[in-house]
């Protein structure tokens, strides 16, 4: 796999979770619990496992509706969140504003667990998956990440 598409997942699952409405805005609450820092567990793209390898200094943090994916010092990925935790499953966009796809509204849809989420999103923000998985010949791509401790 190439190491391009492996942070543009990256990049969209963080890109895209602020909510800009009142403090009401569920996607605003639903933000806080990503605050933080996060690795990725899993990453799968086109159906295909991508190597450990590839992704194990990469780390994606996000505060507030920001987001940031990093390979060790290098920015791969930056951009804001936007999310709609009402809709099923829950919706996130990631508006790439550096990096990797920039310009592009990553269309995905998360599912939170403690200190873990998996997202699944359309790097080309042509049509939001609806199922958290990735099939051969799509572009769609599937990761898995843990809070970090750090």
């Amino acid at each position: 796999m190439k190491r391009a598409v492996l942070f543009l997942l990256v990049a969209a699952v963080t890109g895209g979770l602020g909510a800009t409405a009142g403090q009401d805005d569920p996607g605003k609450k639903e933000l806080a619990k990503f605050k933080g820092a996060w690795t990725y567990r899993s990453i799968e793209s086109g159906g295909n496992q991508v190597p450990a390898e590839v992704f194990k200094a990469v780390v994606l943090t996000i505060d507030g509706d920001k987001f940031t994916v990093k390979d060790g010092d290098k920015v791969v990925q930056a951009g804001t969140l936007k999310l709609d935790p009402t809709k099923t499953p829950k919706a996130i966009d990631a508006k790439v504003s550096e990096g990797q796809n920039e310009g592009t509204v990553m269309l995905g849809v998360y599912e939170f667990d403690g200190d873990e989420f998996k997202a699944c999103f359309d790097p080309e923000g042509k049509k939001r998956p609806t199922a958290f998985k990735s099939e051969p010949e799509s572009p769609n791509f599937l990761a898995n990440y843990k809070r970090s401790k750090k």
